[in-house]
């Protein structure tokens, strides 16, 4: 029973107790008034009959029955009697005093009435001739007795309707700062720190809702301390301070945890470096320096808009490289061409004095290694610099070419794909670092044609530019949908997580036919996880947060993938109805010979279970690292340390780690 039920129950007990104690005193007090009354009237009525008998002859006993008949005949009085001294008794009596309107039977024995028989003497001079005797009819005191107490009845009734609605509208009002108080608990409970505007104006609620709001912002602060000192460490330890982009330490860990990975890689790695930027630094100064630094770190942001995938970093003075996700070779010299246009349109163009050169080199497969690649776009980057003036230069490779593809080839496969929702799926479980069991399932795409397996990582960048992203991510939900037919329903739930494209959740008309897939599938529904990359939240965020909502009646859990890869403030995990983040592999790799590293995965962990997020480790591969990380306390462990790969998901879920 809630308090506000109980007040009302209580306060609702007290009316009616003082209202029935009311009646009670009303029914007592106009009983004994009647009583008084028809007692009184008998022995007036007995007094005066007796004084007029006394008048007539004592042997006339017509004239004396006349006498009583008067009396008797208005109804007043239930028995009249005149009993002589010589032994005759006169003798009138009435059973009703009417047949209706009187009060109810049940009424008049719960509040009897004790009428006296009032006696008068019939005397003749100093000769008695007998006695009168008179009882009141109780049937008239009953009848205004009766609707005396209907009418305060009714009138308690109405009172108590009254009282009632005046009390609901009354702890409406008191209660209502109480509900805001509840309201602002269950926010806090799902990370949303609310402060109360609205104060109420009672001292004891008041004082309730201020410790509240006290709670909170000590809540925001130690929330705001900890981001700030994470973000910070990233930061100082990730980014160039000019420009915003990654440093050479940053760039060169993601970059080198993108070719390190098992599994297939590419894109173009471009170099660009100015000529005469140390002249130019020392003649202009150093703070005119910084300034174009910045100006070419926002220069090369707009990257995040067309390719979010990227990679962006400055490596020293006024060296920056770029690694942009790419399906071939033909794709790759397109975008070394936009950043050459996208440069020669930059701040450089105002300033003749200054030259800038790039290299680049198309990367793709399993066997590339970072000082090869930066080896290979440093040649491309020399053999551009023998040219005076502004110039770019993509390797040539000496052997075998890659397998190049027309356009039109790229649109005939993947729509082929989706159509025939040829896509294969691969699975990869996520273990608990608490009991070692199954927390999660990875969910990857590979794509098959003409003899060939082609990973995410070949033909993604294809299916972002043919505009394909939404439909891709549905077809690889249904599928996934499709593989849990035959799991066992009574199994211990294991969440599928798939990856969503920043693409898809900017997409409305998306969100609408994910919502329609999730309802004609809804036990499997409940058992996946949408991801996102953490650096679309730069474009995305708000289109993550309406995804999110509209994803919780059909119980989907939604977390970002590739944490610590961006730039971003950590304060969106408390803006957005998260369940869990995951941490980029490029943070695990090597994190037993990094303790900056391991203190930022620390920092991660109780930042986000601050929030009551889980937080997931990824890209696990060396003993050593494993064991590292698990000192962090984050929640969950994966990687090709454990197992590679899944082909089916039921052997994903039966997977279980070697002891």
């Amino acid at each position: 029973m809630t308090l506000r039920q109980q007040f009302s129950l209580l306060a609702s007990l007290l009316v009616v107790v003082l209202l029935a104690g009311n009646l009670v005193v009303t029914v007592i007090n106009g009983r004994d008034y009647f009583e008084q009354q028809l007692n009184g009237r008998a022995y007036d009525a007995a007094t005066s009959l007796a004084l007029s008998m006394s008048q007539i002859d004592a042997d006339d006993s017509v004239q004396q029955t006349r006498l009583m008949d008067v009396l008797f005949d208005r109804g007043f009085f239930e028995d009249i009697t005149f009993a002589r001294t010589d032994g005759e008794t006169l003798h009138r009596r009435a059973r009703e005093a009417f047949s209706s309107g009187g009060a109810p039977e049940w009424f008049q024995k719960l509040v009897p009435l004790e009428l006296i028989p009032a006696e008068a003497d019939v005397t003749r001079g100093w000769q008695r001739l007998g006695t009168v005797t008179v009882i009141s009819h109780a049937d008239f005191a009953y009848r205004d007795l009766w609707g005396m107490i209907s009418a305060e009845m009714i009138w308690f009734a109405w009172v108590l309707l009254i009282a009632l609605v005046a009390l609901q509208l009354l702890l409406r009002l008191l209660f209502r700062s109480l509900v805001r108080v509840e309201q602002q608990a269950l926010a806090i409970s799902e990370r949303d720190l609310q402060v109360q505007e609205n104060i109420p104006r009672a001292r004891e609620l008041r004082r309730v809702v201020e410790a509240m709001n006290k709670m909170v912002r000590k809540l925001q602060a130690i929330f705001a301390e900890q981001a700030e000192m994470t973000e910070r460490l990233r930061e100082e330890s990730y980014l160039d301070a000019p420009t915003g982009l990654l440093n050479r330490r940053g760039f060169d860990q993601q970059f080198g945890h993108i070719l390190s990975r098992d599994d297939e890689h590419s894109g173009v790695l471009v170099i660009m470096q100015i000529q005469n930027f140390a002249e130019f630094n020392l003649n202009a100064g150093r703070q005119a320096g910084d300034d174009l630094l910045a100006l070419l770190g926002k220069s090369l942001e707009q990257w995040r808009t067309d390719y979010p995938h990227s990679l962006l970093g400055r490596r020293a003075g006024a060296d920056f490289s770029l690694f942009v996700p790419c399906a071939d070779r033909t794709q790759a010299d397109d975008i070394v061409q936009q950043a050459f246009s996208l440069m020669s349109v930059s701040a450089l163009s105002q300033r003749n004095e200054l030259c800038f050169h790039m290299g680049a080199v198309f990367l793709q497969g399993d066997q590339d290694d970072p000082v090869d690649a930066f080896s290979r776009a440093d040649a491309a980057l020399r053999q551009a610099q023998r040219q005076p003036t502004a110039k770019y230069q993509l390797y040539q490779r000496s052997d075998s070419e890659f397998d190049e593809w027309t356009a039109g080839e790229w649109r005939t496969l993947l729509n082929t794909v989706l159509e025939e929702q040829s896509i294969q799926l691969q699975y990869l479980p996520v273990i608990s670092n608490h009991d070692q069991k199954l927390l999660q399932v990875e969910v990857f795409s590979r794509v098959g044609w003409q003899g060939q397996t082609l990973s995410a990582a070949r033909f993604w960048p294809m299916i972002e530019q043919h505009r394909l992203a939404a439909r891709f991510d549905l077809v690889v939900i249904e599928k996934v949908f499709n593989s849990m037919g035959g799991l066992d329903k009574n199994a211990e739930p294991v969440r599928f997580c798939v990856n969503l494209s920043p693409a898809s959740v900017l997409d409305e008309s998306f969100h609408q036919s994910l919502a329609e897939l999730l309802a004609r599938y809804p036990e499997q529904a409940r058992r996946i996880a949408l991801e996102v990359p953490e650096f679309a939240l730069y474009s995305a965020e708000h289109a993550i947060a309406r995804l999110a909502l509209k994803l919780q009646p059909f119980g989907v859990d939604v977390g970002i993938d590739q944490v610590g890869t961006g730039t971003m403030a950590f304060a969106y995990l408390q803006r957005l109805p998260l369940a869990y983040v995951r941490i980029d592999g490029s943070f695990n790799r090597g994190v037993h010979l990094a303790q900056d590293h391991k203190f930022y995965i620390q920092s991660m962990v109780q930042i986000a279970h601050n929030l009551d997020l889980l937080v997931l480790a990824e890209g696990l591969e060396e003993a050593p690292d494993v064991n590292a990380v698990r000192q962090t306390g984050v929640d969950g462990l994966g990687g090709y340390y454990f197992t590679r790969p899944l082909d089916s998901l039921e052997d994903a879920v039966n997977w279980r780690p070697a002891v």
